[in-house]
């Protein structure tokens, strides 16, 4: 199999891809998504590394019927910083960002994680928690004045709003009530939880609070309602989700790029023992 590695220069994502590829057996080539120019060469699948600058690429490959994968910044136990790229989870989809596998997968992922799911969270009788994102972020697309258009609109439908910007792109709502704690501490006194797709939702979900995200693409889409679904059902969308995130070590094994090859592409659960 020949496998084509688009990634920008100097991200331990590409190397790691590839040594993982090449240690499984496959053909494995490097390039730079900068540099692409609509060509479409002779692999088998394409990885993409974001969904600014992969998604030329991907668009381009996917149009002449190769197989892509997007690989981005994780869910769970992510990389948030640049000091995390070595200790966090990457996003590995299938297609464009958010991207889960199509069926049930086994807990031994999302137990690795040591991460909780409550009951029920919250405080039903609190405020509607508005999340901010970074302006320009391509998993939403909105630049700062579409994003404090959506928000204002957002903090007018809700009379009970308590607003918790985005530390990394803040946005000013003049006259909205705004919590600068921990998340932890927002989310123990929300009802419910306003976003476009930011991955506290996810957070939101594990500590038992609904959440409604507006954006389509939010990959706890099926997920979002304003009563929280049951821990079952949550169980069952997060080992999905910690199989769609790997670290950089899984990738230089090998291990990421087998799942890929085994059960993504063919659309193949993985044994319900892991």
């Amino acid at each position: 199999m020949r496998v084509g590695v688009y990634t920008g220069a100097n991200h331990p994502v590409g190397p790691a891809l590839l040594e993982g590829f090449r240690s499984i057996g496959a053909q494995a080539s490097p390039r730079c998504s900068q540099y692409h120019r609509d060509e479409v060469e002779g692999f088998d699948l394409v990885v993409v590394y974001g969904g600014r600058a992969g998604a030329r690429v991907r668009q381009c490959y996917e149009a002449a019927g190769v197989p892509v994968v997007t690989v981005d910044w994780g869910y769970m136990a992510r990389v948030n910083t640049r000091e995390e790229r070595e200790t966090g989870h990457y996003q590995v989809g299938l297609g464009g960002l958010n991207s889960l596998p199509p069926f049930d997968c086994p807990p031994d992922r999302f137990k690795a994680l040591g991460v909780r799911v409550t009951a029920k969270g919250g405080d039903p009788e609190g405020y509607t928690l508005l999340i901010g994102q970074v302006p320009g972020d391509a998993a939403h697309g909105m630049d700062r004045e579409q994003m404090r258009r959506w928000l204002a609109a957002m903090a007018a439908k809700y009379p009970d709003v308590r607003y918790r910007p985005h530390p990394l792109g803040r946005i000013e709502l003049p006259g909205v009530p705004e919590l600068t704690g921990t998340l932890a501490d927002a989310l123990a006194g929300a009802r419910l939880v306003v976003t476009w797709n930011s991955n506290t939702g996810n957070d939101a979900l594990l500590a038992g609070v609904p959440v409604v995200a507006h954006g389509p693409n939010a990959v706890y889409a099926d997920m979002c309602g304003e009563t929280v679904p049951s821990v079952q059902a949550r169980l069952a969308y997060f080992r999905r989700l910690a199989y769609a995130q790997w670290t950089l070590a899984e990738m230089r094994a090998g291990v990421c790029q087998r799942f890929v090859l085994d059960h993504l592409l063919p659309g193949k659960a993985p044994a319900k023992g892991g």
